[in-house]
């Protein structure tokens, strides 16, 4: 089974199964194993209890960065919120940031990389964009303290 007819089978997204694939989770051509853990979690996903005890032990602030940027991983979002803690006028070096990511996460970020996301973090303070929720209506960039 492919990562299209897993998707359309379990009514999990495709960009979600892929990240499983990605994190070694999951396999495709899709095992038993995987098959079978693909059930219980079609099963759970989307309840309203099960989301609410996934987040029960994440802050605030990461829960909401979560739902401002659910396609960043956990780097990008030390890098946002770099950019947004950080005092308009000194700014952040892009170098010292990657060093300060290497040091923290052994990881490595490249430049271009670095730069969108201190755009994405000069959106949220210059246009204190909405984020919409239902009928909900927050400013994100008084959820997040900017």
């Amino acid at each position: 089974m492919n990562l299209k007819e897993a998707s359309v089978q379990f009514g999990i997204p495709a960009n979600i199964l892929s990240r499983m694939e990605k994190e070694g989770l999951i396999g495709f051509p899709l095992d038993e194993a995987s098959i079978q853990a693909l059930s219980v979690l079609s099963q759970l996903w989307g309840r309203p209890w099960f989301i609410g005890e996934s987040l029960k032990g994440i802050k605030v602030r990461e829960k909401t960065m979560l739902l401002l940027f659910p396609d960043y991983n956990k780097v990008d979002r030390y890098v946002i919120n770099t950019f947004l803690n950080a005092p308009e006028t000194t700014g952040v070096s892009l170098d010292l940031l990657r060093y300060r990511v290497k040091v923290a996460f052994a990881a490595d970020v490249d430049l271009h990389r670095l730069r969108n996301l201190r755009k994405a973090a000069s959106d949220i303070k210059r246009r204190k964009r909405k984020l919409v929720l239902g009928k909900l209506s927050l400013n994100c960039a008084d959820i997040l303290g900017v």
